[in-house]
């Protein structure tokens, strides 16, 4: 490489940590950078620890600038994707560099190098290991910080990446909720709130939190029959699940994460989780030795005003019929009523394609605006 840049895979324990210092180290300055809980980023590569790995193999790559780390990425072969969809794709994910063309190129043609030695024929990313995690490049809506396992990015990067020759795949949607305007609703869900209201057949409970590990294996089988058409989907495995509410567990609020039931089967479910990107902010992701009373205490205590809707779902049964969409209004309005009682002012809903169009319809009739565009890209190889 030209002008001291080298781009060096990454294999040994010191490299692993430079790949997963690098975005606090780059963004650090940057005022809606928020930073993520190192322990949680670091358990985010580790196979151990972390199983969505279990179907990944990947190769992790440096940008190194005169010594210094300026720039990762992480070019991966998802199996669980290829079983799904049969495209013999490979992705790029964990994309982070400094705002020179020359490390953005010399990173993405890494990727793309190691993959066409894999045998792939096409490319898709940037996503951190699945659309199930941390996905697309953020290409509009760079004035605000990013929530809880939302991407962060800078506006170079899309110059860099269509450079190189990548295309856009899919746009995805955040929407963002201020919970005391938008009233009164408009008629459409006053009209749907009062049908699920007075139909006997349908109706809402809170999670039970004593059954945790069944309720959410419960609703991500609705989840995995929601969005099972949807562009890139992936189903959550069992494995996935068991960890996902291990994880979210401590973050739960009964009052925001509701089952919809009609004639007493579960069909839909809706869950609200705080920020903890606010509750983290100005921590450079530590908690130890210092952190985590002040990190406790705006959890717990002063109370964090932004929230974030990231799964929800209505089984495709009751897609577009009367007590489904009655259902989801009414779990919608009664979550977002429950948050503006316990504090909260801010809520996003995400993400959401832009091909989706009930459910921005859903997010509209909410009072909420898009306010964040994140892309998937793709590229023949």
């Amino acid at each position: 490489m030209s002008n001291g840049l080298e781009i060096i895979e990454v294999e040994t324990a010191a490299q692993t940590s430079d790949f997963l210092n690098l975005p606090y180290n780059l963004y650090a300055d940057d005022p809606n950078w928020r930073a993520p809980l190192r322990f949680e980023r670091k358990m985010h590569l580790d196979p151990t620890k972390n199983p969505t790995l279990n179907t990944i193999r990947p190769q992790k790559f440096l940008a190194v600038h005169d010594g210094q780390t300026v720039g990762r990425i992480a070019a991966f072969i998802n199996s669980a994707h290829l079983d799904q969809h049969g495209d013999n794709a490979g992705h790029i994910g964990l994309w982070d560099c400094e705002d020179n063309p020359e490390t953005g190129a010399a990173l993405l043609a890494a990727a793309e190098g190691w993959l066409k030695e894999q045998g792939v024929s096409k490319i898709i990313g940037p996503c951190n290991w699945s659309v199930n995690e941390d996905t697309g490049l953020l290409v509009d809506g760079f004035d605000t910080p990013p929530v809880v396992l939302m991407p962060y990015g800078r506006p170079h990067y899309q110059d860099m990446i269509e450079k190189a020759g990548f295309e856009k795949a899919i746009d995805m949607y955040a929407f963002q909720a201020a919970l005391h305007e938008g009233y009164p609703r408009p008629k459409t869900t006053q009209t749907m709130v009062k049908l699920a209201e007075k139909d006997k057949r349908v109706s809402y409970r809170k999670v039970r939190l004593k059954d945790f590990k069944a309720e959410i294996t419960m609703a991500m089988d609705i989840y995995n029959d929601a969005w099972s058409e949807n562009w890139g989907f992936l189903p959550f495995t069992k494995d996935q699940i068991d960890h996902m509410a291990k994880d979210m567990k401590p973050l739960i609020d009964p009052d925001l994460f509701l089952i919809g039931e009609i004639d007493g089967e579960p069909v839909s479910f809706i869950t609200m989780i705080p920020d903890i990107n606010t509750a983290a902010h100005g921590l450079d992701g530590k908690l130890f030795p210092f952190g985590f009373a002040k990190f406790l205490y705006r959890l717990k205590v002063s109370g964090v005003k932004q929230a974030r809707i990231p799964l929800m779902g209505l089984k495709k049964a009751w897609h577009n019929k009367r007590q489904g969409l009655a259902l989801t209004a009414q779990l919608c309005e009664t979550v977002f009523e429950n948050a503006r009682n316990k504090g909260y002012t801010h809520c996003e809903l995400s993400w959401i394609l832009e091909t989706n169009a009930s459910m921005i319809r859903i997010c509209e009739q909410a009072s909420a605006k898009k306010y964040k565009t994140y892309r998937m890209y793709e590229k023949q190889i």
